[in-house]
């Protein structure tokens, strides 16, 4: 969560920035407004349906007028001015409480919807009451992309729907299907579990690495395992070196085995014919084993020992997706080769150590639990995809420290670079507690806190 304090500087760009604020405060006061207004005239239609009488298409005369009028009026289709009058009429008649933190420019529309989407299959009004009052407490000091996972673990928690119809829902409605675009490309899309989706996502990482360079005879990962070795310099940064290996079977898939050193391909084009490349060539008959049983890859899933034990329902939560179904958790975890215990303070829920906590690789996955994603304010960056730096330089004095480091992907790893002039250059300081303190070059002052450990009873 992060929060923000009056910056110290007046200049032009500070000016400039505080009045886009006020514009975004603008705009969720305004869209709150409209929700009101469209709340209050599609009531008033939907009052008049449930009064009349005859087949569903008659009742619904008062719904349609109300819509072809907003539509025409607005030059807008009749589908989405519907959709905007159920989305205003869901917002202000079930969650009064984002509602009004959107009225008082607390939330954003984005933030509203993310935690209506949510919320909306909670159907008991106190169970969604308590949702709402948990959710929208985070939202006010995040960023949309960090709130929607949380959300959804909110959701699950509150919503009454056990993990089994939810993973039956899920499991019925797996499907494939391709959007075609004029330039000639497509989109192949995969419904899939979430564990099983984010999986091959990391297989794909590997095996595309391998195939960009066939000679390292590794797979290296950018989910995956890796082991991570301080290098002096100027950026003072912890440099990451995967070490997972590629089996003898990853060698010898037919994944572009014969390219060259210098492949020329980006890490996304090679992911994408590697995928495409196992889709086409692979026989059934060859599959040695499917589902949960054929991962290798790395995923990141924080359950209770209950859960585990088989003792609790409760979900599992992958990090950046939100609840998965824990009886695929637990198969997972029959075949996974270990795990790593956490230890949870039972009042905030932020993970604190482990039991394999020494000052190397226990270290960081310590810190990858405590982070979960850039500890920059907004940013939701998987760990994988970061820097673990040193907050205070190494060269200045900074202990390699729980204390002292955290994860930052690259784009914002930059802007605290050392080298940096001081127009440009963000300061950071780490607080009691695993939160950081980001001071923007022009005295903007943000507080950037863990991820939270949502608690399942």
């Amino acid at each position: 969560m992060s929060t923000l304090t009056a910056p110290a500087a007046s200049d032009a760009a500070t000016l400039r920035l505080s009045a886009w604020l006020e514009i975004q405060s603008e705009k969720a006061r305004l869209h709150a407004r409209e929700a009101a207004l469209l709340n209050e005239v599609f009531s008033e239609a939907l009052d008049e349906r449930e009064g009349r009488v005859g087949t569903d298409d008659m009742r619904d005369i008062p719904v349609r007028s109300l819509v072809a009028e907003f539509s025409a009026a607005g030059r807008v289709s009749s589908r989405t001015m519907e959709k905007a009058m159920w989305d205003a009429f869901t917002l202000v008649s079930n969650f009064p409480v984002t509602f009004q933190a959107l009225e008082a420019a607390k939330l954003s529309p984005t933030h509203a919807r993310v935690i209506v989407d949510a919320g909306v299959v909670i159907e008991d009004q106190a169970d969604r009451f308590a949702y709402e009052l948990a959710a929208v407490d985070y939202a006010s000091g995040e960023s949309p992309n960090r709130l929607r996972s949380v959300t959804r673990m909110l959701s699950a928690k509150h919503g009454g729907i056990t993990a089994a119809d939810r993973r039956k829902k899920a499991h019925d409605d797996r499907r494939v299907w391709i959007d075609d675009y004029e330039d000639g490309s497509s989109v192949l899309h995969v419904m899939t579990s979430s564990v099983l989706a984010h999986a091959a996502l990391d297989r794909a990482n590997q095996l595309a690495r391998l195939a960009r360079d066939p000679e390292s005879g590794e797979a290296r990962p950018i989910m995956g395992e890796v082991e991570n070795e301080y290098r002096g310099g100027e950026d003072e940064t912890l440099i990451a070196e995967e070490d997972v290996q590629a089996s003898p079977a990853d060698a010898d898939a037919g994944l572009g085995i014969s390219a060259p050193n210098d492949d020329p391909r980006t890490m996304a084009q090679a992911r994408a014919d590697v995928m495409i490349d196992m889709l086409l060539a692979a026989c059934p008959e060859t599959v040695s084993a499917a589902g949960a049983e054929a991962i290798r890859p790395h995923i990141q899933v924080t359950l209770p020992a209950a859960v585990l034990a088989g003792a609790s329902d409760a979900p599992a939560d992958l990090f950046g997706c939100g609840p998965v179904d824990p009886e695929l958790v637990r198969e997972l975890a029959g075949l996974a080769p270990g795990w790593d215990r956490l230890y949870v303070d039972e009042c905030s829920g932020m993970v604190t150590a482990t039991d394999r906590y020494r000052p190397t690789a226990e270290m960081r996955r310590y810190l990858r639990a405590r982070d979960g994603r850039c500890r920059f304010p907004g940013c939701a960056a998987s760990t994988w995809n970061c820097d673990l730096d040193h907050t205070e330089e190494h060269s200045r004095g900074g202990a390699t420290s729980c204390a002292n480091l955290s994860h930052l992907c690259r784009r914002h790893h930059s802007l605290k670079h050392p080298d940096l002039d001081a127009q440009y250059r963000w300061n950071a300081r780490q607080l009691p507690g695993g939160k950081i303190e980001w001071t923007s070059p022009r005295g903007a002052v943000f507080v950037d806190h863990p991820q939270p450990r949502v608690h399942f009873v």
